[in-house]
């Protein structure tokens, strides 16, 4: 009777919203196909359809665009149930990404609802439906970050964007019984060729004791070639601050031709202290072969490809991806395609 409830009033609001003053609603279907082919003896093969989802993105301005709101819905995956039993977590996916309105008060910006924690990564900074689950890092696959919980930026212009936010902490385990707390200082912008993403995080794992993370992402347009680079440090103290957790990845983005692009990744992630996103040591994910959790330095990479077959148009997406690490003894390729359907709902003025 809850999950029938939780539908019907996702569909209530996406019509009342819709109807009420127009938004613009995507459809997303994903379909991902994935082998696993071991590299020796230790790995092993499997086949599997991870990464396949459909999404939903409904978003939409009231009031003469100060008042936004934005709707992100996980509605299938490959194992879809835990979508809908963790309706309430705050340590798990769930089919709400977020949901959440924004007033605009001149060059100020109020938020509340569910949203992604601002932390400074573009690894973290993508949709999820655009992300290849083996190619990101472990931190990106364990740390719950759709929270609870406000924000207040400001904006000076359309190229820098500075907020201060609180949400519920990962670390909780329900909606209505997490005690426990996250803070955010956030920017993004960019100048010329240079976009950064800037954050410092403080999360709280247990009562009164906060993980902290500093985290820098940064692209340079190089001309034809963006280079990405994301660091995230993660510790509990202040001794051997720089020497607890960290993620670094590297990217570099190019385009081959006008219907093809290519990104080559790869990353390093250590954990000398205790891993606080992890969900112990087994070696896998779920298909993939992405460790659930890392007790010695891991490394990554690999690349994707996108091909867009349609003219003019990018709403169908071809992508092969590639990736391996040193934990899985393994590697996988996947082929899949993500199609975006469009609707623009206008509704009573």
């Amino acid at each position: 009777m809850k999950k029938i409830f939780l539908l019907f009033w996702a569909v209530t609001l996406y019509c009342s919203l819709a109807y009420s003053q127009g938004a613009e609603l995507s459809v997303i279907p994903r379909v991902d196909l994935n082998s696993r082919i071991p590299l020796n003896s230790d790995g092993d093969s499997d086949f599997g359809w991870h990464g396949t989802a459909l999404y939903t993105l409904l978003e939409g301005s009231v009031f003469q665009e100060k008042l936004s709101y934005s709707i992100c819905n996980h509605w299938l995956s490959d194992d879809p149930s835990p979508l809908y039993t963790n309706s309430f977590h705050t340590d798990d996916v769930t089919w709400v990404d977020w949901v959440n309105v924004t007033l605009s008060v001149g060059s100020f910006e109020f938020t509340a609802g569910k949203d992604g924690m601002a932390i400074g990564s573009f690894e973290q900074d993508d949709y999820d439906f655009d992300s290849h689950i083996d190619l990101n890092s472990v931190f990106w696959n364990n740390a719950q970050t759709y929270q609870w919980g406000g924000k207040v930026a400001y904006v000076p212009s359309d190229n820098s964007y500075l907020a201060l936010q609180y949400t519920t902490s990962p670390f909780g385990h329900m909606l209505n019984d997490n005690p426990m707390s996250a803070y955010a200082l956030y920017w993004n912008g960019s100048f010329g060729s240079y976009s950064g993403i800037w954050s410092v995080n403080m999360i709280e794992y247990e009562k009164d004791h906060f993980l902290s993370l500093l985290a820098i992402g940064s692209k340079v347009d190089l001309g034809g070639v963006e280079a990405g680079i994301d660091y995230i440090n993660r510790a509990t103290s202040t001794s051997d601050f720089f020497d607890q957790g960290m993620t670094l990845t590297g990217t570099l983005s190019f385009a081959l031709g006008s219907k093809m692009e290519c990104m080559l990744k790869a990353g390093y992630e250590c954990e000398h202290g205790e891993d606080m996103f992890g969900w112990g040591y087994e070696w896998s994910l779920g298909d993939g072969i992405v460790p659930d959790g890392i007790d010695k330095d891991y490394s990554f990479g690999g690349c994707r490809v996108y091909y867009y077959p349609l003219r003019d148009s990018r709403d169908l997406r071809l992508h092969a991806s590639f990736a391996t690490n040193n934990y899985a003894d393994a590697c996988v390729f996947g082929i899949g395609a993500t199609y975006t359907l469009n609707y623009s709902l206008q509704g009573r003025k």
